[in-house]
């Protein structure tokens, strides 16, 4: 018989060596069977694909148990009668058991729904530890035996007690063909720890088994069986069908037998050709098949780099990089260096001093990108400095507060699945926070704490980060390791030495910054020259504003300008932001005190020209 799965194959060579198996994981999922009348892979549900398996195998009595519905076998019912007779029950009682239970119930699945736990593990017992036949019994739902494994009741330690008992004491049967199998016994549950860690661990008798999700040779065999009925296959050549056949199990990297049977499903139903399947896939995740970053024309990507540095002034290195590295996100490229095809749409990780342009640059490219700068969900990973900040982010665990609400993470990629995700200052979040980080990276997608899964494969990530500016001395002070004085080549190898640094030997966390690889972008200080740029284009994006919102236009004055710019060079330590706290004070306060002052409306113009330096205020007109 083929295995493909590792558990499948685990299973193989351990049934003959241990007598009870935990099965957790990918429990709910379909499993590949495989028929060799039709040589390929079926999916089939995991307890028909132990019935199958076992009966392969040459067990006679297989039961399936669940505290809901007792002891049944819906493949063969008559294998729970003879299950009872296995445990010690005499004909007589096992016939006055059917007839006092409801005959409605034992008719629909061979099984009696009224049995207690504490009974139904009994007759486990027995049944495991008489030899006349070789029986399988799989508990299904095992976490429902007992709803806290490290705080269980006496009821339920004596139930667990019974079924170690009887998976500590191999009991061989022979069955009709004359082979010699082992009693066998299946816990099946979403975790190994649903089940009492004392009940496997040091137990040489039990094995877990931990199905994951489908293989890349199962997804292609399950696919090809499936897509007979989708528009446009029964045109193509056998090579060109192949090709889309692996393409198609590619894009599905990670996804289950069920959820791809799911788009398959769609295609039929929504008429999607097989040559789109990534509509179909882009369907089945987001809810719609256009994604924003297909828009996006070649001329317009050739144009990226003048776009940013018309928006953000004095860094023309750094976004040469974040420019190659949106290019490549635009055109879908992203990735492809490592064959995956589930990653983001593009990292970057934004490095250098306070105020020159990094969370700015981020808007832009979601204006860009988007044409809204609500595309841009930012997180302050200050906020996430606890162990357990990670719940903000993914959700509660069930029953802790607030699970049900959601993490901000998974919320905010469920509502725009195509965005730009911000996480400033990533420094300051908790390594476990981190951790995530590598899994959205590498795999493109998380799962929430209510088990969904969420998908980063159509968001572009981008890390804003403070290291190499300032660090942290081991008495806790901030010691400055760079310096406007440094030409951007030092400081450059300064922020690359410091990121190096914390995440190989701070945090311990080398891999991200492999993840991460040539993607850093530092960030200039703002440098004299630039500093005017900066101050003409906000006080633009003022003079905009207040004819767009008030009717009013705004002029600014020569020596007003010359005393704004004064400033502005006096204060170029905190970069951008110094200068936009400068017209916050300088140019929007004064204007609101003229206007509560003086009568101005819409369609005059205000005239800011001079500075009173001796009375401390702007000398205005309007016209």
């Amino acid at each position: 018989m083929i295995q493909s799965e590792k558990w499948q194959k685990d299973l193989a060579v351990y049934k003959d060596i241990n007598t009870a198996f935990i099965i957790e994981g990918n429990v709910h999922d379909r499993q590949p069977w495989y028929s060799e009348l039709e040589e390929r892979y079926i999916p089939i549900p995991l307890l028909e694909y132990l019935n199958r398996y076992l009966v392969s195998m040459g067990y006679e009595i297989i039961v399936h148990y669940n505290v809901a519905d007792g002891f049944y076998n819906k493949f063969n019912p008559k294998m729970v009668e003879d299950f009872y007779l296995s445990s010690g029950m005499t004909e007589s009682e096992v016939r006055s058991i059917v007839k006092d239970r409801n005959k409605t119930q034992l008719e629909k699945n061979g099984g009696i729904s009224e049995l207690s736990v504490c009974e139904a593990v009994n007759i486990v017992r027995k049944a495991m530890q008489r030899s006349d036949s070789p029986k399988a019994v799989i508990i299904e739902y095992a976490r429902a035996i007992a709803l806290e494994p490290d705080h269980l009741t006496d009821s339920e330690v004596t139930n667990y007690t019974k079924l170690m008992l009887a998976s500590l004491t191999p009991t061989v049967s022979q069955n009709l063909k004359g082979e010699n199998l082992k009693n066998l016994l299946f816990l099946v549950a979403e975790k190994a720890n649903d089940i009492p860690a004392w009940f496997y661990l040091n137990n040489p008798m039990v094995k877990v088994l931990t199905i994951s999700m489908p293989s890349k040779q199962v997804r292609e065999s399950v696919i090809d069986s499936r897509i007979n009925a989708v528009n446009g296959v029964k045109e193509l050549e056998l090579g060109d069908r192949k090709k889309l056949v692996e393409e198609f199990a590619l894009f599905t990297d990670g996804m289950s037998l069920t959820n791809i049977d799911g788009i398959i499903t769609i295609m039929r139903q929504q008429g999607i050709p097989i040559t789109k399947f990534r509509d179909a896939l882009k369907l089945f995740r987001y809810g719609e098949t256009e994604s924003h970053w297909d828009k996006i024309n070649r001329q317009k990507i050739q144009g990226v780099g003048r776009e940013l540095e018309s928006k953000v002034k004095g860094q023309s290195a750094a976004i040469s990089v974040a420019s190659s590295i949106l290019s490549r996100a635009c055109l879908g490229l992203s990735g492809l260096q490592g064959g995956s095809t589930s990653r983001p749409k593009g990292v970057m990780f934004l490095a250098g001093p306070t105020g020159t342009g990094k969370t700015e640059l981020a808007k832009r490219i979601s204006e860009f990108v988007f044409g809204d700068e609500s595309f841009l969900t930012r997180f302050d990973m200050s906020e996430y400095g606890a162990p357990h900040s990670d719940q903000k982010l993914l959700g509660a665990p069930p029953g802790y507060v607030g699970y049900g609400a959601g993490g901000q993470l998974t919320n905010a990629i469920k509502e725009k699945p195509f965005c730009i995700l911000l996480f400033d200052e990533i420094e300051k979040a908790h390594p476990t926070i981190l951790d995530k980080f590598l899994q959205i990276l590498e795999d493109g997608r998380l799962t929430d704490s209510s088990g969904e899964t969420v998908y980063f494969s159509e968001a572009l990530i981008i890390f804003t980060s403070n290291l190499g500016i300032n660090r942290i001395t081991a008495e806790g002070t901030i010691q400055a390791v760079a310096s406007p004085d440094m030409s951007y080549d030092e400081l450059k190898t300064s922020v690359l030495t410091e990121i190096e640094n914390y995440f190989k030997y701070t945090i311990n966390r080398p891999e991200i910054l492999n993840r991460i690889g040539e993607n850093i972008v530092v960030f200039d200080y703002i440098r004299t020259d630039v500093a005017t740029e900066i101050l003409d284009l906000k006080l633009g994006g003022i003079i905009h504003g207040l004819k767009e919102s008030k009717g009013i236009n705004l002029k600014i004055g020569t020596d007003f300008r010359e005393h704004l710019v004064a400033m502005a060079m006096d204060n170029l330590d905190n970069g951008g932001r110094g200068i936009v706290n400068i017209l916050e004070t300088e140019v929007v306060n004064a204007i609101a005190r003229i206007m509560l002052e003086s009568d101005i409306s819409s369609g005059s113009t205000l005239n800011m020209e001079t500075w009173d330096g001796l009375a401390e205020k702007v000398v205005f007109s309007v016209t």
